[in-house]
């Protein structure tokens, strides 16, 4: 048969002056338990006269049981079941001799421990069991004697000690519960405050990944140049020199905006304002400078939009420039912004380089190849968090395409 367990002591909540006693000295104080209740017994036993029965029965042979029903007592709460069926059993056999045990509260200890131990069905089965074998005893003596006075006393010292073992073990089971509760709310909050910080890095890194991989493109690429050209066309090398300089300042400035946020050292640190919709056109003068052809167009009414979608919108443009001077720099190139009643569509666009290549050669596996590339995924990341898609592919013509659907309204 199986049976459920309840809840162990060191789960549950304790009063304080029960928590300062050690399992040592619990233990400790069963053993001076049984010992004193054997004494008792074994000198009311010595001290009484013959006992009257049927059959009789030495008071040397009643000994042991006495033994029997209060002994086990030491060891009721390492083994509750065994010190039941130990001290019931002496005690009904010790009664059906005619040495009425029952009325002594040895008992109830090892029931109340059981009772607090198991569930309500499992311990009303040994409660029933415990007065069927008095029940039992208590008729078999009565055949040569008249029924003692303590029957009814044995079954309400029984009764009583399953009820209060029963409320304690509710009570227990209430109390793990209020601790399970508290712990898992505890485990929860945890898990929400590790959620905020992986979601703040991952921010993070996509800012760090758009900032740097945007301007040492442009700036790789103008360093080239320049240095081409250095001999024989010093201006346009000093144009390049001066296009990475820009571009270095407006990095260092965005890393340096990350690098704040990271280290919240200041109360009120000095800010530098995200980049916005305004910047774009700063953005595609870059480009333009790295030898980019872009043309910036906007269609349909400009609305107000929140700072984080500004952001996203400015990122996404950014990362597609950045893949069009890695993987066609000399490629036409047009962004569009198109505003509409209740979203916006975020188009770049860079033709094909030569003539028109299939798609999934040449530049179609090129840019199957730069699609699993870190930028695109972190576009894919931004439109997602205010509910928009985006979508990155090539053309039919050999150029390639990303197309972003964001939301005007806020996501649901």
């Amino acid at each position: 048969m199986s049976m459920d367990v309840a809840p162990s002591r060191q789960t549950v909540p304790r009063p304080p002056f029960l928590e300062r006693i050690t399992a040592g000295q619990w233990q400790a104080l069963d053993v001076v338990i049984a010992g004193l209740f054997f004494t008792a017994g074994a000198i009311t036993l010595l001290v009484e006269p013959d006992v009257v029965h049927s059959i009789p029965v030495s008071k040397w042979i009643l000994l042991p049981l006495v033994g029997l029903a209060t002994l086990p007592i030491a060891f009721r709460r390492r083994w509750p079941e065994a010190s039941l069926i130990c001290v019931g059993g002496a005690v009904s056999v010790a009664t059906m001799l005619g040495q009425a045990f029952a009325t002594l509260p040895v008992v109830v200890l090892p029931l109340y421990s059981v009772t607090v131990k198991y569930g309500r069905r499992q311990s009303l089965l040994a409660l029933g069991a415990v007065m069927g074998a008095f029940v039992v005893a208590f008729a078999v003596a009565a055949i040569s004697r008249p029924i003692p006075a303590g029957f009814s006393t044995a079954f309400i010292m029984a009764g009583a000690t399953w009820f209060v073992g029963d409320s304690i073990r509710t009570r227990r089971v209430y109390q793990r519960g209020l601790v399970e509760q508290e712990a898992e709310r505890r485990r929860q909050e945890v898990d929400r405050v590790q959620r905020s910080i992986v979601e703040e890095r991952m921010d993070i890194a996509r800012e760090l990944h758009d900032v740097i991989a945007h301007s040492l493109s442009v700036i790789a690429i103008q360093s080239g140049v320049g240095g081409y050209v250095l001999d024989s066309q010093p201006e346009e090398a000093r144009s390049a020199l001066a296009a990475i300089e820009e571009t270095s300042r407006s990095a260092l400035q965005e890393l340096r905006r990350v690098l704040r946020v990271l280290r919240r050292a200041d109360s009120d640190p000095e800010r530098i304002p995200a980049p916005t919709l305004a910047d774009l056109d700063a953005l595609v003068g870059r480009v333009r400078g790295a030898g980019v052809p872009v043309v910036l167009q906007f269609r349909g009414g400009a609305p107000h939009l929140p700072q984080g979608l500004e952001l996203s919108v400015y990122r996404i443009v950014q990362e597609a420039l950045t893949n069009v001077v890695k993987h066609a720099r000399s490629a036409s190139t047009s962004v569009c912004l198109a505003y509409g009643a209740d979203e916006m569509t975020v188009t770049v666009t860079n033709a094909a380089l030569g003539a028109a290549v299939p798609v999934g050669t040449s530049n179609g596996r090129a840019a199957d190849d730069h699609r699993d590339r870190h930028g695109i995924i972190g576009m894919r990341e931004r439109a997602a968090a205010f509910g928009g898609t985006l979508r990155a592919e090539p053309l039919a013509d050999g150029g390639f395409e990303v197309r972003a659907w964001l939301p005007l309204s806020e996501p649901a």
